[in-house]
């Protein structure tokens, strides 16, 4: 799970929402005393501290504190009392939930360990300063601040040089980028880091000389590290090479005080554990569990080293090898790899038969935690969880193959539960919608997967044999389609399904909501959950799409929120004001949508980039469009001007900023806003360019053999069939050229692009990262070239959506990436299914994008 999808599950069951929104907080924390004068302000989560007339710089050395919860309550009285003496400003953790959040194992390392923040306003308070706390806490322990520097021989001050008031620049994406002003006077980034870093031309007045190092860095004196596997904040891991014997190893690290997971433990304690739990279950059953070769403590770190398992974790394995829920793949490949499937699942069971033999449970049978070696066997790693039988479970676990409560208290084996949730992965990862709403679902996945070749029994039992067991009957206003009604009359299915997706979106708007108007996914916190992409934008767009009404108080909102925050957000089609331009002119709101398209151009990062996604090709698109309904010579002067930078002068720039293949960031989706384009203005230079750019995203493809064309990502490992990044989106844009050029080359690739789109299966229903994305492009496809096949695929591929949808009682609703909260937006969550539901059933008229009829 990525860190800041981390922090939003705490607060909320169905919706992701900042930490501080959480109704149960534990112990709130505050100085036991405080001074007339001072006043306390909560903020996120953390409780500001200041005087009446605080002396606060822009920037400097911010001090740190950390401490242990045993200790807290001394820390912070003596922090507040050396800052209320001092008359500096600080802030702490507010309460215990925030601190042990910061702590845990699957929080930002960046942050972690930092209790106090203090800001002292120039080098001579903050060496004052950390004098005073080094000696009144010399004895005190806490988590080393990876961001820092520790000071003196005291184990909880830090320091670190940077930004007391916040300055950040918008990015095209919507994030912001932290600033801080170097020794040179110049804006650079504020790094928040796990590591010390100082921005150029700033030096650190505190650091004692260090002493120069020569040779490689051995660990325990014999292991050298050669490649890191992953950080995390409880503590890395990593591959090495014993200096001793030349063999190649595996390391674990425990960061002290740290990794906690709420039942009073942290890594060191788990790590010493797991390898108690090793050496035991080697001794009993050797090959069981990686070989233990050694246990040391380096610095404030321990560190467990084990025998390295050469092999392919699990999830990758499936991904790589999978083709269930594909349409026109050979019989003989589905059987094949069912075989495979069966193969691994017999060596789980042995290999778990023999561990509960020994008196043991592995306690997290999880992708994540099982590795595929080439000749299909299989080999557990990461025994962190392990417990003897005599004891309880560990508390940790993977969502999907740990057993929700109520089997839990029924008594449902933690390794029992692993499998069946093993066995479902390999099938298809799907396990939450099972887990919340069973009811029917089970069913739905079996349309799906045996669209060639039945499902082995004994496989399908286990991977459904705890499912909708103890889970209660979900009921709402709208039902799931059953298979039978989705192969019977697809289209009226098809209908109820978008009716009741409607109904749970407009059911999940809160106009007087605190946070957000729709519930948005991770991204739109990281962005903001205004855009077409992440937030009410693209919510709206596809209610307005689907002829759904929407309510004044919704559009309202919208508008106000637009007013207060267009001025701070990035100029684009996906993330930024182009976008927003683009809906309020679907709305009918001319004048705004003409204010927000001004102020698009105008920003300073307008022509950064040839991006479609959020670059100048969106917002070229978005004048063309709005040309196109309102007149104004002004804004098709602007689309061709870009245009013609795009196939002129610029042409080698726009290939070589290219990212990831696709709508996004490739260059199929300048190539797209050059077909519109050219389509538009008649003019042919724009279409040779667009043929120019399609030419060399297809140059970019991989020959995937009977899975046609390929693209992948950055580590060219995995292949990306979606329609933000990969198969999907290329499809798309080649569909429009082709149609429009007749171009060989774009004609003869575009089926063997479409291959990899024919999926009713993935991990995401969402349009840019899932199935609801191949719908769409395989609806645009029929209708641009006329082929009824097509779209009868199309269809098929659209029903598969079904087994996505949640019921409630106010509708439908789909959990976004990662199965683990419900979210609205356009990329990821109900309104792109509503809108690729409505491409499939009326046609062209439903828009993904900017798409203005030819002039």
């Amino acid at each position: 799970m990525a860190v800041l999808d981390f922090w939003l599950t705490l607060a909320d069951r169905e919706f992701y929402v900042p930490l501080e929104r959480a109704p149960e907080v534990g112990e709130r924390y505050r100085p036991g005393e405080v001074p007339d004068g001072w006043r306390g302000t909560a903020d996120g989560v953390w409780m500001h501290w200041q005087p009446a007339e605080p002396v606060i710089a822009e920037q400097g050395w911010k001090v740190h504190v950390s401490t242990v919860l045993p200790r807290l309550q001394f820390t912070l009285d003596t922090v507040a009392r050396i800052c209320f003496e001092e008359g500096l400003a600080f802030k702490h953790l507010a309460n215990r939930l925030f601190f042990e959040t910061m702590h845990h194992k699957h929080a930002a390392r960046s942050q972690a360990g930092k209790f106090c923040a203090i800001y002292p306003p120039d080098a001579d308070s903050a060496r004052r300063l950390l004098d005073r706390l080094s000696v009144e806490l010399k004895d005190e322990v806490g988590p080393y601040v990876l961001s820092d520097r520790r000071y003196g021989d005291t184990g909880v001050v830090y320091y670190r040089y940077g930004a007391y008031l916040t300055r950040t620049l918008t990015q095209l994406d919507g994030t912001r980028l932290h600033l801080i002003r170097d020794g040179h006077g110049n804006d650079v980034p504020d790094v928040r880091s796990a590591q010390f870093v100082l921005p150029a031309g700033i030096e650190d007045p505190f650091a004692l000389p260090a002493e120069p190092h020569t040779g490689p860095i051995l660990l325990g004196g014999r292991f050298e590290i050669n490649k890191v596997i992953r950080h995390s904040n409880g503590g890395g891991t990593y591959r090495a090479v014993d200096a001793e014997t030349g063999r190649t190893v595996f390391i674990k690290e425990a960061r002290a005080h740290n990794g906690l997971i709420g039942d009073d433990t942290d890594s060191r304690d788990r790590l010493r554990k797991e390898y108690a739990m090793l050496q035991l279950i080697h001794e009993r059953a050797p090959g069981l569990c990686p070989e233990p070769v050694d246990y040391f403590t380096e610095w404030e770190h321990d560190f467990l080293v084990a025998e390295f398992v050469e092999g392919t974790g699990f999830l990758q394995w499936v991904a790589g090898n999978t083709v269930m829920g594909r349409l026109g793949v050979e019989a003989e490949r589905h059987s094949a790899y069912l075989a495979k499937v069966e193969q691994l699942m017999a060596g789980l069971r042995e290999k778990i038969d023999r561990l509960h033999a020994i008196g043991m449970r592995f306690g997290d049978l999880s992708h994540g935690n099982v590795v595929v070696l080439e000749d299909l066997t299989v080999r557990l790693i990461d025994f962190e969880t392990s417990t003897l039988f005599t004891e309880p479970p560990s508390p940790l676990g993977t969502p999907g193959y740990t057993p929700p409560r109520p089997l839990r208290e029924a008594g449902v084996d933690n390794d029992e539960y692993g499998l069946s949730g093993l066995a479902l992965c390999a099938l298809f990862p799907l396990s939450q919608p099972l887990e919340r709403d069973p009811r029917g679902r089970a069913e739905l996945y079996l349309r799906d997967l045996e669209q060639q070749v039945p499902v082995p029994e004994a496989l399908w039992r286990t991977a459904t044999r705890y499912h909708g067991t103890a889970t209660p009957d979900v009921t709402g206003s709208h039902e799931l389609p059953t298979a039978a009604e989705l192969d019977e009359d697809p289209q009226r299915a098809l209908a109820a399904l978008r009716d009741g997706i409607a109904a749970g979106l407009l059911a999940m708007a809160r106009p007087d909501g605190q946070d957000w108007l729709f519930p948005p996914s991770p991204r739109g916190y990281a962005a903001n959950t205004h855009c077409l992409e992440h937030g009410t934008a693209g919510v709206l767009h596809a209610l307005h799409q689907a002829q759904v009404p929407i309510p004044d108080e919704v559009l309202d909102r919208f508008r106000r929120d637009v007013r207060a925050n267009a001025g701070a957000m990035p100029p684009g089609l996906q993330a930024g004001t182009a976008g927003l331009a683009w809906v309020m002119a679907e709305l009918g709101l001319a004048e705004e949508a003409e204010q927000l398209l001004h102020t698009s151009l105008q920003h300073p990062l307008a022509l950064n980039s040839a991006h479609l996604g959020n670059g100048a090709a969106g917002i070229g698109l978005v004048h063309l469009d709005l040309h196109a309904r309102y007149g104004g010579d002004q804004r098709l002067v602007t689309a061709t001007k870009l245009g013609d930078t795009f196939v002129g002068q610029h042409r080698d720039v726009v290939r070589s900023d290219a990212g990831i293949a696709g709508l996004a960031t490739g260059l199929a989706g300048t190539a797209l806003f050059l077909t519109a384009l050219g389509e538009y203005t008649g003019e042919r230079r724009y279409l040779d360019g667009a043929v120019d750019l399609m030419h060399a995203e297809l140059d970019r493809a991989v020959d995937g053999g009977a899975d046609g064309l390929l693209f992948r990502d950055d580590s060219g490992i995995r292949n990306l069939p979606y329609l933000s990044v990969g198969s999907a989106g290329v499809a798309l844009a080649l569909t429009r050229l082709a149609a429009v050029t007749g171009d060989e080359r774009c004609t003869a690739a575009l089926p063997r692009v479409l291959t990899m789109c024919r999926l009713t299966c993935a991990a995401e229903p969402g349009l840019y990262l899932g199935v609801a994305g191949w719908a769409y492009a395989l609806a645009e496809h029929a209708h641009r070239t006329g082929d009824a096949a097509e779209q009868q695929v199309a269809v098929r591929i659209a029903t598969g959506l079904a087994k996505y949808a949640v019921r409630h009682p106010s509708g439908l609703r789909v959990l976004a990436g990662g199965q683990e909260r419900y979210t609205a937006d356009l990329a990821s969550g109900s309104a792109g299914v509503l809108l690729a539901l409505t491409r499939v059933l009326d046609g062209p008229g439903a828009l993904l994008l900017p798409a203005p009829a030819p002039h």
